[in-house]
């Protein structure tokens, strides 16, 4: 029997903290990773202008090519692709205009990029139960309750933002090491 991963990208296969010098330069503040302690930007940045968080994505779009992994993810994804009882599904919270530069990113690293789901701002929640998945990879408290609340076990990459968390159905792990003995155990 095989397992279905969905996987979030951003903090969870990439660096959970990797906005902080981007937002610090936009908004010319000196946030730290231990302040980080919300992915609310007003509350961490201020007020910010009117469709801020939609134009997001294409103004600031050279973030996301910017992006660093998370120590282990690449390697580990790489080692789930190479087995046949494990289906990877990534669905993002990104816009679709990040399409090609998603793609491309995940190609600079050698992962396939043929199940990449950009959903802005839908939830997760229905494109997981309609992929099957058994497990989710996600660093967000709001989407990782959600999920949990369809059935769907959670793996929360623990950060300073989601410490709060603490629900059914979704069990903590420090890295990609952890996500990689859970899904192994699991396919024995």
């Amino acid at each position: 029997m095989g397992i279905k991963i969905g996987i979030d990208i951003d903090g969870t296969v990439t660096d959970p903290y990797g906005f902080i010098p981007f937002l610090n330069d936009i908004f010319k503040k000196n946030i730290t990773k231990e302040e980080y302690n919300t992915l609310d930007w007003e509350k961490l940045y201020g007020k910010v202008d009117g469709d801020f968080y939609e134009n997001f994505d294409e103004k600031y779009s050279y973030t996301y090519e910017l992006a660093e992994p998370i120590d282990f993810s690449i390697d580990v994804i790489k080692k789930f692709e190479k087995v046949k009882e494990i289906d990877i599904y990534f669905i993002t919270a990104r816009r679709e205009c990040l399409k090609e530069i998603t793609k491309k990113w995940f190609k600079k690293y050698g992962i396939n990029t043929d199940n990449i789901y950009m959903l802005g701002p839908v939830k997760k929640s229905g494109k997981a139960l309609e992929l099957g998945c058994d497990i989710f990879i996600e660093d967000d408290p709001k989407n990782a309750k959600d999920i949990s609340e369809k059935g769907i076990e959670v793996l929360l990459i623990d950060t300073n933002y989601n410490k709060n968390l603490d629900c059914k159905n979704v069990s903590r792990v420090k890295n990609w090491i952890d996500i990689e003995k859970i899904i192994f155990d699991r396919l024995k």
